[in-house]
């Protein structure tokens, strides 16, 4: 008898809480810049390489994270929802992984084509540029990734309160599977 389990791959599990962390440090690092103010082409705050940090740990933990999640069972929604409901979270799903690739990514062109590498002098490493120096693409870049930051905030926002909903109302095991 073969027994399924009733939550994700412990792979797929520390990879979402530890991304997780790793986008409320983005989001809080770079208001935290924001509000510190930004001085051109100087070296990047401790803030801002605290934020590039989380960005790249973002994009580092989704390849362990699709791998797992592609090669291990997926376990069940019991009861099982609804085909609307059901396609409505993989379309959210969808939707985050997206960001989760598009977003660090996006912010690595945005520091390149400002002229600089993505640097963490305090780890003694930066990421080789990508692209060359660019204004115009820097300006259009940077307002990609900061527009798709605060949508990203409706996303995200959505799928804790579907995971919520899914909890205490409908009362089946869908956040129980992550945790």
């Amino acid at each position: 008898m073969v027994v399924k389990s009733s939550r994700y791959h412990w792979v797929v599990r520390y990879a979402h809480w530890l991304t997780v962390l790793a986008i409320v440090l983005a989001y809080v690092l770079v208001d935290l810049v924001d509000d510190e103010g930004s001085e051109g082409n100087s070296p990047p705050s401790l803030m801002l390489q605290g934020h590039y940090l989380a960005g790249l740990a973002v994009l580092a933990l989704l390849l362990p994270r699709i791998l797992a999640r592609l090669t291990t069972p997926v376990p069940p929604i019991v009861p099982a929802p609804k085909t609307v409901i059901a396609f409505a979270a993989h379309g959210l799903h969808l939707a985050l992984y997206a960001f989760l690739l598009v977003q660090p990514i996006l912010g690595i062109l945005q520091v390149n084509y400002a002229g600089q590498l993505v640097s963490l002098p305090w780890v003694g490493w930066s990421l080789p540029a990508l692209v060359g120096p660019d204004h115009a693409a820097h300006e259009f870049v940077a307002e990609i990734h900061e527009t798709l930051g605060e949508v990203f905030y409706w996303v995200i926002g959505a799928h804790i309160a579907a995971a919520l909903w899914h909890h205490f109302l409908v009362r089946d095991n869908t956040l129980r599977r992550m945790l």
